[in-house]
C-alpha cells in the first residue's frame, strides 16, 4: 500500500511544491547574477551555475533572459510591495500611506543590500507592468489629490515622479552614497513636487518606523542571505 504522502491524491501537490521550490531557487540565483552583472548581460549560464542545476532543468522553467528578468522583478518587487501595503492600508491619509510606504521601501533597501543593488541595476524597470506598485500607488496619489493633500496633476505624471525619486535614492544607497539625511531630503523634495504640506511631510519623516516583519522564507531574506554567504566565500576562492 502506498504511504499517505505518496498516494495518487498527494502526487500533484508534492510535484507542485517541488516545482515551486526549484522556481524560487532559480529566481534567487537570478537576483544574485543580475545584481552583479546588470540586466543587459546574458546571465543564463551564470544562473545555471549559481543554482547548481542542469541546462535542461533551467529551460523547464525559463526560456530567455527576458523571462528570467521579468520573474525576478515581479516576484521580488511584489513581495515587498504587498508587505508595505499591509502596513499602511489602514492609514486614513493617502499622503501618509504613500510617504510611509516610501520610507519602508528605502528601509528595506538599506536592510537588504542585494535588493538595493538589483534595483540600482534595473532602474525604472523595477516598476514593470506586473508590479503591484501600479495597483496601489496611483490610488494613493489620486486619493491625496482628491483630499487636497497633493496639488492637482495627472496621476501618471505624479507616479513617474514618485518612482523616479524612489529608484534614485535606492541607487545611491546601493553605491554607499546615501545616508538617512539624504533620503529625508529627497523625500522632502518629492513633497514639494507633489504640493504636499512640508510641515506635515517633516512630521511624517520624523515618526518612528518599525522594520517590516518578513518571514525566513521571504524572497528578500533568502536571496540576501545567499548573497552574503557568497560574498564571504569569495575571498576564500580567490
Amino acid at each position: 500500500m502506498l504511504e499517505p504522502s505518496l498516494s495518487p491524491d498527494h502526487r500533484p501537490r508534492v510535484a507542485a511544491e517541488r516545482r515551486a521550490r526549484m522556481h524560487r531557487k532559480l529566481v534567487e540565483s537570478a537576483l544574485l547574477v543580475f545584481a552583479e552583472k546588470g540586466v543587459d548581460a546574458s546571465v543564463i549560464e551564470d544562473v545555471i551555475a549559481a543554482a547548481g542545476v542542469s541546462r535542461g532543468t533551467f529551460y523547464n522553467y525559463f526560456r530567455t533572459n527576458a523571462d528570467l528578468l521579468a520573474a525576478a522583478i515581479e516576484e521580488l518587487g511584489n513581495e515587498l510591495v504587498e508587505h508595505i501595503e499591509a502596513r499602511v492600508r489602514s492609514f486614513p491619509s493617502p499622503a501618509a500611506r504613500l510617504f510611509t510606504g516610501l520610507r519602508l521601501y528605502l528601509a528595506a533597501a538599506r536592510r537588504f543590500p542585494l535588493f538595493a543593488r538589483f534595483v540600482a541595476r534595473i532602474g525604472p524597470l523595477a516598476i514593470g507592468p506586473g508590479n503591484r506598485v501600479n495597483a496601489y500607488i496611483p490610488v494613493h496619489i489620486a486619493g491625496a489629490i482628491a483630499r487636497g493633500e497633493f496639488a492637482e496633476a495627472p496621476v501618471g505624471v505624479a507616479l513617474d515622479v514618485v518612482v523616479g525619486v524612489g529608484v534614485m535614492i535606492v541607487s545611491r544607497i546601493a553605491s554607499g552614497e546615501a545616508d538617512a539625511a539624504y533620503g529625508d531630503a529627497m523625500l522632502l523634495a518629492l513633497a514639494r513636487a507633489l504640493g504636499f504640506d512640508l510641515a506635515r511631510a517633516e512630521a511624517l519623516l520624523s515618526e518612528p518606523l518599525a522594520p517590516l516583519s518578513l518571514g525566513a522564507d521571504s524572497l528578500l531574506v533568502q536571496s540576501d542571505a545567499r548573497a552574503k554567504t557568497r560574498d564571504r566565500q569569495e575571498p576564500q576562492r580567490s
